[in-house]
């Protein structure tokens, strides 16, 4: 859990960074977009840490049933936010995508940290 969290902040920071660089960029319009698609895969990441990895298991077959349900659940929220998103956002979709995409190099990081 304590990983899931520290992914999270991080890809919190590439929400705000994003954010900023489209800001500045772009405008505006363009940040909150940035910033809404870094906070949709920071949500995703610590909802699936703590549906997955949240109770106590010690049966094998608990544990991995309880990370297949999170990550069937994340996949139904990812589209229900990223259709929030698309409807609020109407045509600015580039901002959203990439700083999503962005902070999905985070995992790769992770993998380094121990």
């Amino acid at each position: 859990m304590k990983t899931a969290t520290r992914i999270a902040r991080y890809q919190l920071l590439v929400a705000v960074i994003g954010a900023a660089l489209w800001g500045y960029f772009q405008g505006i319009g363009s940040a909150l977009p940035a910033f809404c698609g870094g906070l949709i895969s920071a949500a995703l990441t610590f909802y699936t840490a703590v549906k997955a990895m949240g109770r106590a298991e010690t049966d094998p077959k608990a544990m991995v049933m309880n990370f297949y349900r999170a990550e069937s659940r994340k996949w139904v929220l990812a589209m229900v936010m990223f259709g929030l998103a698309a409807t609020v956002f109407k045509g600015n979709y580039a901002p959203l995508i990439t700083t999503f995409a962005a902070t999905m190099v985070i995992y790769w990081f992770a993998l380094l940290w121990d």
